[in-house]
C-alpha cells in the first residue's frame, strides 16, 4: 500500500479546484488555469502581499506544479460525478466550471480550512483572473527558481556551519 496522499488525494485536490470554480463562476477555467490557480491558493504567500500560505513552506515546492495536473483531474471527475463540476469543450479546449449547486454544497462545510480555503481562492481570483494563458506561463516561469529555493539557500548555510 502507498502513503495517503494528505493534501492531494481526489477529496482534498477536488475540493480545492471546486473552491477556485466557485469563486470564478459563471466563467470555465482550463486545467493549466486550475494548476496555477491551486498551486498559488495553498502557497499564496509565495507571491509578494499574498496572504499566509494554507500549507508548509517545503523545501523544491514549485516541483507540485509537476504533478497537480493529474491530481487536479481526479479530484475534478469525484466531483463532477456527484454534479458539482461541469466540463465543457469548445474552440480552445477542455475547461471546467462549478455548477448552481456548488455554492449550496460549499455553505454546508463549516471547517476553517474549508473557510481559509475560501478566502484564498477569493484572492487568488482577484490577483490572477484576468491574467492571459501567457501571463500565467511568464509568472510561474519568473518565479519557479525561487518558490522552495530558501530552502536551498539555508542548506547551504547549516553544511557550511556545520563542518
Amino acid at each position: 500500500m502507498g502513503r495517503p496522499l494528505t493534501f492531494n488525494g481526489p477529496v482534498e485536490t477536488g475540493l480545492r479546484a471546486l473552491v477556485l470554480l466557485a469563486e470564478t463562476y459563471p466563467a470555465s477555467l482550463d486545467m493549466g488555469r486550475l494548476v496555477v490557480f491551486d498551486y498559488l491558493l495553498v502557497h499564496s504567500d509565495d507571491l509578494q502581499g499574498g496572504p499566509s500560505g494554507l500549507h508548509p513552506k517545503t523545501p523544491h515546492r514549485a516541483g507540485e506544479l509537476l504533478v497537480r495536473r493529474e491530481l487536479i483531474q481526479h479530484g475534478l471527475n469525484l466531483y463532477r460525478s456527484r454534479g458539482l463540476v461541469s466540463r465543457r469543450f469548445d474552440n480552445t479546449g477542455l475547461s471546467f466550471s462549478a455548477t448552481e449547486r456548488t455554492g449550496g454544497f460549499l455553505d454546508t462545510l463549516d471547517a476553517g480550512y474549508t473557510h481559509q480555503l475560501r478566502e484564498r481562492a477569493q484572492w487568488v481570483a482577484a490577483e490572477l483572473e484576468t491574467f492571459s494563458a501567457a501571463d500565467l506561463r511568464h509568472l510561474v516561469n519568473q518565479n519557479l527558481g525561487r518558490w522552495g529555493a530558501e530552502f536551498e539557500f539555508e542548506s547551504v548555510l547549516f553544511n557550511e556551519g556545520a563542518g
